[in-house]
């Protein structure tokens, strides 16, 4: 105001003329200042932001340099360049700006078990003021990334090369393929000369198999338009070989396991013979069962002269008695005494009918001069001695002890201070019990069981006959398995844990097997993977000296299906609101297909195919049907004398149901034609399991053994893959990483 008040006063001064030329005067000088500090500021604020452009493209360049290039390696938070790095060129050749503070970190996605990798990066460039002033300035960007999983693949497979007995070494993709998501193989692709698969998702070859096999694929009676999509496009990409199986993958899941069960701690057990335990997991709404059942793969010598007792006070007893009142016990006699340094007096050892597990005790095994070890669980505690006779006594066996008899601890240790403690279990063996063949074991012959020679060298492999359906899995007889009477089966005598039940829980679970196989049905309720080791090294039960394999193979008996899925098997889709349940099966060996009454089994008799929610991953076999156990007319037997080696076990007309081993075999002709699998899903194999087998192959007939195939991705695993589920790994075995998000970040608390 104090300005307009010198024009009025002016004006008033000097006239009309006067004032009016100062005005426009003073008008003029006022925008003239206005525009030239307008431009001086102007000029200021381009400066400033061509500088924030600049750091801003510092930052990004300390990315792509530095935090995407290091992000695969790391395994703990990692803090680079903190003193910085120039970069670029400008207009006038000079720096850029400068990247520093390249902070990378790793941490679990709430509420899944995958890592999140994020990469922050701080960009710095300067200018200079027209009053010489520098002005630096610094911007902060990060981005995040998700490892791939193997889950995003519908079909993957190492090697396009087939896995299971009476392997052709030939395997393709045929008419009744249908392979809905992404497919990709390391290996060349064959298609069939009698039909072509039909592909709704990105399909890939790799370079290496290029290279290795010219174009990586075999056309067979297909063309190039079997690559192409309803509107003609290419579906078919080329790229780098994906490392399988994958670093570290299972071990991974089985460190994180939430339940772990042991199916390994009757084998390799001083003075024991091996046994090996079957697992089932039954799914269920609000968690799942779990049961295990010991068995033996055959050949099966005769039954052990091992029993687990608990021990019971000698001195609660009359010295010059017998008694024994406790079940499953075992104590000395006459009169049974312990000394410090010196061991049992006693003159009998009195054992309970049956031990603890249910085996009787077999008096006739007992000779004279047989050699007795008695041994607690912890191996502290040795006594032994020879026998002289063995009597039944009421309920209770009596073993007289003879010449020989010793009492210490371990072998070449100090002499006992303390004798066994009362409750603790002893084992009790003889040690010269008689060998040989059980004749009491149905199809106790190496050659129903192992496709290998009976050298002591060799061992079972993953790809060729396996089983799982032992004296356990028929103990209710004729007509009876688990299906129709479980009462039978889960209380039999040969179950090691009872049936048991475990809850959800409101976290994601990771079911180790270890030691072991597994059956698996049921429905899903919640976040799963089930993992097995590759393989457990046994004892042979016939002799002790030659070692074999059993392989980690899941076993699909029935149906496995998430509880909120469709009728017909079909998951949620993500875009109807999918579904919160997922399950990862990650086989050691291969996951099998079970010749079962609700899988279909003596062609569709008692049911048809089986539905599948699941991402399968095997790791050194194969996804396969169980073909080998068939119930065809021919090449149901072991001894079949085809070309491509053992095909079938001969038990095929065995079972489903039960017959004896003595009674004749019940077949199907040349149909064990079982349905389909019905799968919403991925399946992540080592190689191609055989799922079908007819002509042309080992089965020589029409329409053959097994199953056709309806494979469709389930969709939502992109969004929920199962609890530590195998990462993706690039030929130097870092995981292969994939953009989240990307953004500025805060540059003091790195908030984004």
């Amino acid at each position: 105001m104090l300005w307009e008040e010198m024009i009025m006063h002016k004006l008033q001064a000097k006239g009309s003329a006067a004032p009016l030329a100062l005005l426009f005067t003073v008008v003029s000088m006022y925008f003239t200042t206005a525009y030239l500090k307008n431009s001086f500021s102007q000029s200021a604020m381009e400066k400033y932001r061509y500088t924030e452009w600049k750091a801003l493209y510092a930052a990004e360049a300390g990315l792509n340099d530095v935090g995407i290039v290091v992000l695969p390696y790391i395994t703990s938070d990692t803090l680079l360049l903190p003193n910085g790095v120039m970069y670029g060129k400008d207009e006038k050749d000079q720096p850029i700006g400068m990247y520093k503070d390249i902070a990378c970190s790793t941490q679990l996605i709430p509420n899944t078990t995958r890592k999140e990798y994020k990469a922050y990066s701080t960009g710095v460039a300067e200018y200079i003021t027209t009053s010489g002033t520098p002005v630096s300035i610094e911007r902060r960007v990060f981005t995040s990334m998700v490892p791939q999983g193997f889950e995003e693949f519908m079909y993957f497979t190492n090697e396009e090369l087939p896995i299971g007995p009476g392997n052709t070494g030939t395997v393709n993709f045929g008419s009744s393929d249908q392979l809905e998501g992404k497919v990709h193989t390391n290996g060349a692709i064959t298609f069939s000369q009698y039909g072509c698969p039909d592909f709704s998702g990105e399909v890939n070859i790799t370079f290496e198999a290029i290279e290795q096999y010219g174009n990586g694929i075999n056309w067979g009676g297909c063309s190039d338009n079997v690559f192409e999509d309803d509107d003609g496009n290419t579906i078919l990409d080329t790229v780098s070989q994906i490392i399988f199986p994958p670093d570290n993958s299972a071990e991974t899941a089985r460190q994180n396991a939430t339940k772990t069960f042991t199916a390994d701690d009757k084998l390799f057990r001083s003075g024991k013979k091996d046994t090996l335990l079957m697992t089932e997991i039954n799914f269920v709404n609000g968690g799942y069962w779990a049961t295990q059942w010991w068995y033996n793969i055959p050949p099966v010598g005769t039954p052990p002269a091992e029993y687990e007792f608990t021990w019971v006070d000698p001195t609660t007893y009359p010295e010059n008695s017998l008694a024994l009142d406790e079940p499953n016990s075992a104590r000395f006699a006459i009169p049974g005494t312990f000394e410090t340094e010196v061991g049992y007096d006693a003159i009998w050892l009195v054992v309970s009918g049956s031990d603890l597990n249910g085996v009787p005790v077999d008096p006739d095994l007992f000779d004279v001069g047989d050699a007795i070890s008695v041994e607690n669980g912890a191996g502290t505690v040795v006594s032994g001695f020879e026998v002289a006779n063995a009597i039944p006594f009421g309920d209770n066996v009596a073993i007289s002890i003879g010449p020989g008899f010793f009492t210490a601890n371990p072998p070449n240790a100090p002499p006992p201070i303390f004798g066994f403690t009362p409750g603790e279990v002893v084992t009790v063996t003889n040690l010269d019990a008689p060998t040989g063949l059980d004749e009491d074991f149905e199809w106790n012959t190496f050659h129903y069981y192992h496709d290998h020679l009976d050298n002591g060298v060799d061992f079972c492999e993953a790809g060729r006959i396996q089983h799982f359906d032992f004296d356990y899995w028929v103990a209710g007889g004729p007509s009876c398995d688990i299906f129709n009477c479980p009462d039978e089966i889960y209380g039999s005598e040969y179950v090691h844990m009872g049936r048991t039940f475990f809850a959800r829980g409101n976290s994601p679970q990771v079911i180790y097997i270890k030691g072991g196989q597994v059956l698996v049905r049921g429905v899903v309720d919640g976040q799963y993977t089930i993992v097995t080791d590759d393989f457990t090294e046994y004892r042979r039960h016939d002799n002790n000296q030659i070692i074999d394999r059993v392989w980690g193979n899941i076993w699909l008996i029935d149906d496995v299906v998430y509880n909120d899925s469709y009728g017909n098997g079909t998951v949620i889709h993500p875009q109807d609101g999918g579904t919160n349940n997922v399950l990862g099966l990650i086989a050691g060996g291969s996951v099998i297909i079970a010749n079962t009454r609700p899988n279909g089994a003596r062609g569709g008799q008692y049911g048809s195919s089986i539905k599948i929610n699941a991402a399968v991953l095997a790791m050194n076999g194969g996804f396969i049907s169980h073909y080998w156990q068939n119930t065809l007319q021919g090449y149901h037997d072991w001894n079949d004398g085809l070309a491509y080696g053992i095909i079938a076990d001969g038990r095929g007309g065995h079972r489903n149901y039960y017959r004896p081993d003595g009674s004749t075999g019940v077949y199907t002709g040349n149909d064990d034609l079982r349905g389909y699998v019905n799968l919403w899903g991925s399946v992540v194999q080592f190689r191609r399991g055989y799922m079908k087998r007819n002509y042309p192959g080992p089965y020589n007939v029409s329409p053959g053994v097994g199953y056709d195939k309806n494979y469709n991705y389930d969709w939502n695993l992109k969004l929920r893959p199962p609890p530590y589920f195998p990462d993706l790994q690039n030929t130097n075995n870092t995981v292969i990483l994939k953009m989240a998000s990307y953004g500025e970040a805060n540059r003091l608390n790195d908030e984004e």
